[in-house]
């Protein structure tokens, strides 16, 4: 559907509730009761918020993860001094091609940049349930507390060089270690589908698909 909405909200407000109306119903083929509600809010929540500069965005993991004994969600948040020294703030999608890629590149040309690492443990499994990520886990039954911080040295990273090294990574939640392993289904769900997206876009772009053996290999040697 997200593929073919432009051809939805070409149509003007006619098109803009069938759109609404299929992504609620999924095309007519959920009873009543299954209606994507709560899916639709999250869109519409989305929708709502401003683009900004990627450095001034927090980034949450998309489900629970084990957090050794406990449970947990992780968020990687900015640093506020850090962000308080970003110029380039504001962001509009629609004055170039590509803008988010260009104004971090000239950020990190200038200054470095720090993020908090955070981890919001779950005291509630009722209140913050591992299974419905539609459910915000409320900040006054768990703070997020800054556990590490990841620190972005002042660096160039425009060349082509990084891009080609990128495109051949696979993404995947699950490169991780049993003890911080995804928990619930849309985690169980990503582990399958990225690892089919990952073989289709290698075989695609003729590319082989490994495993990087050691973080240098992806990032060089550190300096």
């Amino acid at each position: 559907m997200f593929l073919n909405a432009p051809s939805y909200f070409a149509q003007g407000r006619p098109g803009a509730r069938r759109f609404f109306t299929d992504f609620v119903t999924g095309k007519g083929t959920l009873d009543q009761d299954d209606w994507a509600w709560d899916e639709f809010l999250a869109f519409l929540r989305l929708s709502k918020t401003p683009p900004a500069n990627l450095l001034l965005s927090s980034y949450w993991t998309m489900g629970a993860v084990r957090h050794g004994e406990y449970i947990a969600k992780v968020r990687i948040t900015p640093d506020p001094s850090a962000a308080a020294a970003v110029v380039r703030r504001d962001i509009d999608p629609a004055s170039a091609q590509e803008v988010f890629r260009p104004a971090l590149q000239a950020e990190l040309r200038e200054r470095p940049y720090t993020f908090d690492i955070q981890v919001q443990l779950c005291t509630d499994l009722e209140r913050m349930p591992v299974e419905d990520t539609t459910v915000e886990w409320p900040e006054q039954l768990s703070p997020s507390t800054t556990v590490a911080k990841l620190r972005l040295p002042r660096q160039d990273i425009s060349g082509p060089e990084n891009l080609e090294k990128m495109d051949a990574l696979s993404f995947t939640p699950w490169r991780v270690t049993a003890e911080h392993a995804p928990l619930g289904n849309i985690m169980r769900a990503r582990k399958e589908v990225y690892r089919r997206s990952s073989i289709e876009r290698h075989k695609l772009n003729q590319q082989p698909r490994t495993e990087p053996r050691s973080a240098d290999e992806v990032l060089g040697p550190p300096r």
